[in-house]
């Protein structure tokens, strides 16, 4: 994915402090920037959100919006105070119309308010996801819209990934594996984030995984945890047989499996096998 790039000028409305602070914090090393060809500081979003988590104090002077408006300074209030529960109904409303700046700038400012990933999308998106599911399959939404606000909440999630905060402490390798017949990456992203925010290396194979080379994947990356994720299930006599595969692989290794999402832990399964059912991502973080 490429990142923008920031100038100090945003940064500092963004923390609420001038630009000499600005200035003084990067020559100090307290604020993290890139130094371009001519001498002038760039700043990633990642690098405002390790500052914000070292320096936590400046969560209250955040200016995630431009301000451009009494709405726009509304909604960073509710933003900076975590008030997702009146944040959903905007959140949808900018999601069905293909907004994703707002809906970008929603998710981005909560997470450098510190709010975690595992709420923001256990309370924020998952919420408004399946909400958008369910007016579709009920015939009141236009499939042209479900479109756009799935699309619009994909290419939010896929930016978080440019904020994360991640330990300095590696935890180890976890595999996230879409299982076959399943069409929505969108849960496999969110878990490799936070698991990203844990500490852990990820390999994320994504949806309709082949699992004809999978044992060679495990033998040579040796993962500590498996994730196995679906939301839809196309074909159940496949979705067993590939599970009981990667159980089957697995004893050589004897990996930590995760089975993820309630479809999942309704299957009958050839034999009992060890593994964790997620059923929610804050449960991610309970492991």
């Amino acid at each position: 994915m490429v990142q923008r790039y920031i100038s100090s000028e945003e940064v500092s409305n963004i923390l609420g402090v001038n630009v000499s602070t600005i200035k003084r914090w990067t020559d100090s090393g307290k604020l993290d920037c890139v130094i371009t060809a001519g001498g002038h500081r760039k700043f990633l979003m990642r690098h405002v959100s390790a500052f914000l988590n070292d320096n936590s104090k400046y969560r209250t002077k955040l200016n995630v919006l431009p301000y451009n408006s009494s709405e726009e300074r509304q909604l960073n209030q509710l933003i900076l105070t975590g008030q997702i529960s009146q944040l959903k109904e905007i959140f949808l409303d900018k999601a069905l119309l293909g907004n994703r700046e707002l809906c970008s700038q929603i998710m981005t400012g909560l997470y450098l308010s510190g709010i975690s990933l595992d709420k923001i999308y256990d309370d924020l998106v998952s919420p408004v996801f399946k909400h958008i599911g369910s007016e579709w399959h009920a015939g009141r939404l236009p499939i042209y819209k479900e479109h756009i606000a799935t699309n619009t909440l994909q290419t939010c999630v896929h930016g978080i990934y440019s904020i994360i905060n991640k330990p300095s402490k590696n935890k180890g390798l976890s595999v996230c594996i879409g299982i076959r017949g399943d069409m929505h990456d969108i849960p496999l992203m969110i878990i490799e984030q936070i698991l990203l925010s844990k500490g852990f290396e990820v390999i994320n194979t994504g949806i309709n995984t082949p699992l004809d080379k999978i044992e060679t994947l495990f033998d040579v990356s040796h993962p500590n945890r498996i994730y196995i994720s679906c939301t839809w299930i196309q074909n159940e006599s496949h979705v067993i047989e590939d599970l009981n595969k990667i159980f089957e692989i697995n004893e050589k290794i004897n990996a930590e499996i995760f089975l993820c999402g309630p479809l999942l832990n309704k299957l009958k399964l050839s034999k009992d096998y060890n593994y964790r059912s997620i059923k929610s991502f804050t449960e991610l973080l309970s492991y």
